[in-house]
């Protein structure tokens, strides 16, 4: 009996007259896999972002100059900002271009103190009283005539705040363009999937059902990521985050607060939303690689 019901199953064989949509199918998932990493790699930027300040040092300052930091400056932008004017508002490009401007400062106070120190190593001319007068005094000798080692400080603290904050000016010059890029790259994305799924029911292929969960997954993964603060006002829902306020949020310590809710919604804004947005990008990109499989793999 078991050998009987083997025989009357049926065998799946490739469908040749889908080999036109088969061919289309291929150039919309092209498409689709390209913009799935654009916006992938953007949304795990903010990720990265948020990870680097809070539980590394590569992004870790001074906590007395990482609040007068924040502060805006007369100081002129950077050489990015007007090229992030192409992708932003010209108010959001300066703010990112005039984003802790010490850094600059703290090279010119380098540059100032070496050339000081060159000028207190030249040789003294004759009957020059002015440098006579300012002469350091000789090293006073111990007690036991020993002379006392001037007292050095390491520069290695000051070195790393401002690599520090020229990171976090190259992480502001990089999450800016990358929030708009994200939200067009999804878009295309959501339209992209659409088109290869009208194409699949033309041709009457399977992994529909894995086709629409993976478009409908897309749009609540876009929900997550649009700004919605210009359409409903009061709303700044967005897991895009901009980096300027998770810098301030985290200067005013409100990740070492006792408050809970702070606490919740502090992690929640930078770390959970945009993992959470991620997750469901990649199981719509899941889905949409298992109706892939079906609507074409399965007819070559």
């Amino acid at each position: 009996m078991a050998q009987e019901q083997k025989r009357d199953q049926t065998v799946r064989l490739p469908n040749p007259s889908a080999q036109p949509f088969v061919a289309a199918l291929k150039t919309a998932r092209f498409f689709a896999v390209l913009f799935f990493w654009v916006t992938m790699v953007c949304v795990l930027a903010h990720v990265a972002a948020f990870v680097l300040i809070q539980w590394t040092p590569w992004l870790s300052v001074d906590e007395a100059e990482e609040a007068a930091a924040v502060q805006p400056s007369e100081a002129s932008g950077s050489a990015l900002a007007p090229l992030l004017g192409l992708l932003e508002s010209e108010a959001v490009a300066a703010e990112a271009g005039e984003l802790f401007p010490n850094v600059k400062a703290s090279q010119r106070s380098r540059k100032r103190m070496a050339a000081a120190k060159a000028n207190e190593d030249k040789p003294e001319s004759p009957g020059s009283a002015t440098e006579a007068a300012t002469e350091p005094p000789p090293p006073a000798e111990t007690p036991a005539g020993d002379t006392e080692a001037p007292e050095t400080t390491s520069a290695e603290p000051q070195t790393s705040d401002v690599r520090a904050r020229w990171y976090r000016q190259l992480a502001a010059n990089i999450l800016g363009p990358a929030r708009t890029v994200t939200i067009l790259s999804a878009m295309l994305l959501a339209v992209t999937v659409f088109l290869y799924l009208q194409i699949a029911l033309l041709g009457r292929l399977s992994g529909i059902r894995q086709l629409t969960r993976s478009l409908f997954l897309l749009l609540i993964f876009l929900v997550t990521v649009v700004p919605w603060g210009g359409v409903f006002e009061g709303i700044q829902t967005s897991s895009l985050f901009r980096f300027e306020r998770l810098i301030e949020d985290h200067a005013m310590g409100v990740w070492q607060t006792d408050d809970a809710l702070d606490l919740t919604l502090y992690y929640g804004r930078y770390f959970a939303y945009p993992a959470v947005s991620a997750f469901l990008l990649m199981l719509s990109g899941i889905c949409f690689a298992s109706g892939y499989s079906r609507s074409v793999l399965a007819n070559e």
